[in-house]
């Protein structure tokens, strides 16, 4: 496994290489065309360009991310794996890919179209106006997410745990008209029913399914519009 997580670093470290190519040229044609000009004319020109430059390195990276997953055929297979198994081997790999596009670009461009034609890229299913304002999810293979879905920051949505030397796989649903609260751990296995709400900082524990337009929250979630009407006892006439 150790060589494994090597051979990936080393692979992000071409990506990211190959990324930089394209914005690195875009710098020195600006200020190799600026020659003739003032020194502060120059500057100002390369300033603008690096901000451009980013989006240029940002947008090569998800192109190559997505790439590389199609040829090496990197999938995510549900079940029960081994650790040391070739399909938890993909999953890493197939993460990997991920990890980089988030950490070295996407993670700063929330809630946009960005972050969800990556998403499709890599082989998630992704509705029509769903807002993301997260950089936690992984396996997007696994998951699927309804059309104009709300997903707060800092949420974590997660298609894979570890039991005892293996890694479970398993896909997750988010209906359509969902809205997940900040911060909010979401595992494997959750069914998600259209028009549900999820209350922030609330933890769902693999295989949760919760109704549609249910009102869930804490940790571990549950129903709170049961709960609360439980506490409530009725009025005498």
């Amino acid at each position: 496994m150790d060589g494994v997580i090597i051979s990936l670093h080393l692979l992000a470290a071409v990506l990211v290489g190959l990324s930089l190519f394209p914005a690195l040229a875009l710098f020195y044609g600006v200020w190799k065309g600026l020659a003739a000009q003032a020194v502060w004319i120059r500057l100002l020109a390369l300033s603008f360009s690096l901000g451009i430059g980013y989006f240029l390195f940002g947008t090569t990276l998800v192109v190559l991310c997505g790439l590389t997953r199609a040829v090496f055929g990197w999938r995510i297979r549900p079940g029960l794996h081994p650790m040391y198994s070739p399909e938890a081997a993909e999953w890493a790999a197939y993460n990997s890919l991920v990890l980089v596009a988030n950490a070295a670009f996407l993670d700063v461009l929330r809630v946009s179209f960005y972050q969800t034609w990556f998403y499709r890229l890599m082989g998630a299913k992704v509705g029509s106006g769903v807002r993301i304002n997260t950089g936690g999810l992984a396996d997007l293979e696994l998951l699927e997410i309804g059309d104009n879905a709300l997903i707060g920051g800092g949420t974590a949505l997660i298609c894979h745990g570890f039991e005892r030397g293996f890694v479970r796989l398993a896909p997750t649903r988010i209906g359509a008209n969902v809205s997940i609260g900040l911060n909010t751990v979401i595992m494997p296995d959750c069914q998600i029913g259209d028009g549900a709400v999820v209350t922030p900082c609330s933890y769902l524990p693999k295989g949760t399914r919760i109704p549609p337009k249910a009102l869930w929250g804490g940790s571990p979630a549950r129903d709170l519009r049961t709960e609360k009407r439980a506490a409530d006892p009725p009025e005498n006439d």
